[in-house]
């Protein structure tokens, strides 16, 4: 049973329990504080047609006056006695005699009837008003509610049941939209089908956002996934291609203890290499998804920038000289491991594609609420329209400078690093004249 069918079933049995509680809460008050006595109603109506009689112009306004109302019947005479209106069946009119104000009991046609008569005078005429009603009348209150019950009720449901079934449409009909991108997703069609439901209820569209966010979350995993995947396969494939092939040259043509070890030593630092990748990698990677806790402190920033850099090894000895501007004092929030990273992957990447006895200049300075972190050299530089590449992985702007073992991992982690403290990084670069690598955290 769907939603919507039990939806609108529970409206129609809860108007139907309402109005079945109503009517019995009415039938009970009318039996015991209400009871609907014949003699009272007649003598209702009959005085309520003498507040609206009217005499103008030497006539009588028939037309504000009711002959029969709940059961009672009323005879209007003029003041000699004559009949003047009725809507009474034959054989109703009795010949007694006028007596006003007075509720008398009369038989006619072996039915008991009430009589009751008042006299309205107009000064210049009058007109008497007779009602008579069966004793033994129910058309009163009891009766309307009873008409209004068979009349409304149906309706009620109608109007219930119609309603219900539109508001359940328009409320479910946006779920229709979040199963297909679902279904969509999940057979892996379309990673980036969305619901981005822009009307229907509140409630859905909350439902619509909370599903985009999800959907945005498993594409950009899926994404991570399949460029980790690719990035390993092309950059393990030549360290292991380099040590199946040191394997079998060694097999074939190494003869002596010093010959094994030559072979060993070249298989050595390929899985090196292969190790520091996949360390890399999965770094990256772990960082994208927030599966590895990185926790933040505050600290002085100005002190672990400046013994991060004291502690520096270049890989290459080039001649090249390291000078430090660090502003003292900058504290911020930051984890140690992960701006040790950054400090030294942009020195790296200075010393590697710095000129030979050149220059780098290493900055520190707060701004604002801001730490502004700042690696500038003179070397090769970054044609324009390779900027955007720098922080893609395994990208190099010139292979062959700097050490061959290098994987074109660093400025992606420091991008990463960057966004993961709230920060950004962007680079500034003209070829030939050096390149400047700003991080604000």
């Amino acid at each position: 049973m769907s939603a919507k069918f039990r939806l609108i079933l529970w409206f129609t049995l809860m108007i139907l329990l309402l109005a079945a509680m109503v009517l019995v809460f009415i039938l009970v008050i009318n039996a015991h504080a209400l009871p609907n006595d014949p003699a009272e109603r007649l003598v209702d109506v009959v005085l309520d047609n003498a507040d609206d009689v009217e005499f103008d112009n030497g006539r009588f306004d028939w037309e504000d006056l009711d002959p029969y109302s709940h059961g009672v019947y009323c005879f209007f005479y003029d003041s000699q006695g004559q009949l003047r209106l009725s809507a009474a069946p034959a054989g109703l009119e009795t010949d007694l005699p006028f007596e006003p104000n007075i509720i008398r009991s009369v038989e006619i046609g072996g039915e008991d009837y009430y009589l009751y008569d008042a006299y309205v005078d107009m000064s210049v005429t009058g007109l008497w008003i007779r009602g008579l009603i069966s004793s033994a009348d129910e058309s009163g209150l009891m009766h309307v509610i009873l008409v209004l019950t068979l009349t409304l009720l149906p309706a009620i449901l109608i109007l219930t049941i119609g309603g219900g079934w539109l508001i359940a449409w328009d409320t479910f009909r946006p779920m229709e939209k979040i199963l297909s991108a679902a279904d969509s997703i999940s057979d892996g069609a379309d990673l980036s089908a969305r619901v981005d439901l822009k009307r229907g209820p509140k409630e859905m569209r909350r439902l619509s956002q909370a599903f985009d966010r999800m959907f945005s979350r498993l594409e950009r995993s899926f994404h991570a996934e399949r460029q980790f995947a690719s990035d390993a396969s092309h950059e393990l494939r030549t360290p292991i291609t380099v040590i199946l092939a040191e394997c079998d040259r060694a097999r074939r043509k190494d003869k002596t203890e010093e010959d094994f070890l030559g072979s060993i030593g070249v298989i050595e630092g390929q899985a090196r290499r292969m190790s520091d990748i996949v360390q890399q990698l999965l770094g990256l990677t772990r960082m994208q998804h927030g599966t590895d806790r990185y926790p933040m402190k505050e600290a002085d920033l100005s002190a672990f920038a400046q013994a991060a850099v004291e502690e520096f090894i270049p890989a290459q000895d080039r001649g090249i000289s390291l000078e430090t501007d660090i502003r003292p004092g900058v504290m911020a929030r930051f984890n140690p491991t992960l701006i040790s990273r950054v400090i030294q992957n942009l020195l790296q990447n200075a010393y590697k594609y710095g000129k030979e006895n050149g220059h780098i200049r290493f900055s520190l300075w707060p701004e604002g609420d801001r730490a502004v972190l700042r690696v500038e050299d003179d070397g090769i530089g970054i044609a324009p329209e390779d900027l955007d590449k720098v922080w893609q992985r395994f990208w190099q702007a010139d292979p062959s400078h700097g050490d061959e073992g290098s994987s074109g991992l660093g400025l992606a982690m420091v991008k990463e690093v960057a966004e993961f403290h709230g920060g950004s990084a962007r680079v500034e670069s003209e070829p030939g004249k050096g390149s400047v690598f700003t991080v604000i955290f």
